[in-house]
């Protein structure tokens, strides 16, 4: 009797513990969110930064992240299916991506497709169907754009031969496939003229097309020999200032194109490194390498030590910033392994992604200063951009 006393006093402690632990747990792990649908992100946009992640190792899943990055509260997602890409319109009002579907997932009929999202609701809004060439590739800027009005979105084909497509935004439809830029590769709009754009050419030269109200050719210019495909090949990434590209070599020169008139005007070339630092092998490296700032005439370019063959695509061990206009290194900053670089000139924010965070600086001042870091963005991430500055906002 004694025994079944004990053993019941023991039993009757055991379901106290029991209830006390589930009553912390209780206040522990507050009940699961129910997603109802229907909410709409602030239109205060300005603090946001989208991330294409890629997630490489299941890349039939790849997708947007939006993010405030005042605070690096998540906003929500886009999925984009297989290798997609993003940009998210001039206004501000739409989130535009490039993607491709098999009715079998992984295999199957192929279709290429353009969508277009609210950027408030982040719904779906209508898609617009591709020819199926669509470059299938990393998230270089320069694979889709659009031009500088936003009539037309600019996107760069490859089967592997060569092309542009063309898509008419608000007529919703593909309207050409430019095969002038054969030979040539990346989309870069031009700030100063409303439907044209630049292409890096295989030659060493840049081919400039502007487009017509249709979106056909209207005229095309080739330049001279721009740089030495051979012994100094540029990254595809430009950053513009005053209507100025520039271009980053592998070998730390900068090539700067003046599109201020109505034919490009080439500038002399000028390095990056000097005598001590080409000593110790620095070089550029990554994949949107650089970021410009068109106000404070500041180019921001990730830079290792050590460069060799094939270390072109290596994370940044440092940030480099150059005053463009005195041609001179102005600050250096540890480069937190970042693979691209982007900048929101209305915030002075220096956005850079290391392919899971996304770190921001202040730029502000010459030295960019960090001020937060965005955990866990993305799985596989090499693109991170600021909601675009809207003009008279």
């Amino acid at each position: 009797m004694q025994l079944w006393k004990k053993r019941g006093v023991q039993t009757a402690l055991a379901v106290a513990a029991g209830l006390f632990a589930l009553g912390a747990m209780a206040q522990q792990y507050q009940p699961m969110e129910r997603l109802t649908g229907g909410h709409k992100l602030s239109p205060e946009a300005q603090d946001r930064i989208y991330v294409m992640d890629t997630v490489f190792h299941h890349l039939t899943e790849s997708r947007v992240h939006i993010f405030d990055g005042a605070n690096g509260k998540f906003l929500g997602m886009i999925p984009t299916s297989f290798n997609g890409h993003m940009q998210v319109s001039n206004d501000g009002k739409k989130i535009y991506t490039m993607t491709t579907y098999h009715e079998r997932v992984t295999r199957g009929k192929r279709t290429d497709v353009v969508e277009i999202w609210d950027a408030l609701s982040l719904e779906f809004e209508k898609e617009i169907i591709l020819p199926n060439n669509r470059v299938q590739g990393l998230n270089y800027r320069g694979m889709f754009r659009q031009s500088t009005d936003g009539k037309f979105i600019i996107l760069q084909n490859a089967t592997p031969a060569v092309s542009v497509a063309v898509v008419d935004v608000e007529k919703g439809e593909h309207v050409a496939e430019l095969t002038a830029t054969a030979g040539c590769w990346s989309v870069n709009p031009l700030p100063s003229r409303d439907r044209s754009f630049t292409t890096i050419c295989g030659d060493g030269t840049l081919l400039t097309i502007d487009l017509d109200e249709n979106g056909q050719i209207a005229s095309q210019h080739r330049s001279d020999t721009f740089f030495s495909v051979k012994d100094d090949p540029i990254f595809i990434t430009p950053g513009f200032v005053d209507n100025k590209a520039h271009f980053v070599s592998f070998y730390g020169n900068l090539y700067t194109a003046d599109f201020n008139g109505e034919q490009v005007k080439l500038e002399p070339s000028w390095s990056l490194v000097n005598d001590e630092d080409r000593a110790k092998g620095w070089t550029p490296g990554g994949y949107n390498l650089l970021a410009t700032h068109d106000k404070n005439k500041r180019l921001y370019v990730l830079m290792h030590p050590d460069g060799a063959e094939g270390t072109h695509k290596n994370p940044a061990a440092e940030i480099w910033v150059f005053d463009l206009v005195k041609k001179e290194r102005i600050a250096r900053v540890p480069g937190l392994d970042i693979l691209s670089l982007s900048v929101d000139e209305p915030g002075n924010r220096l956005l850079g992604i290391d392919g899971g965070n996304v770190h921001i600086f202040d730029i502000s001042a010459a030295e960019p200063k960090l001020i937060r870091t965005i955990e866990n963005a993305g799985e596989a991430a090499l693109q991170a951009e600021p909601h675009p500055a809207v003009k008279g906002s």
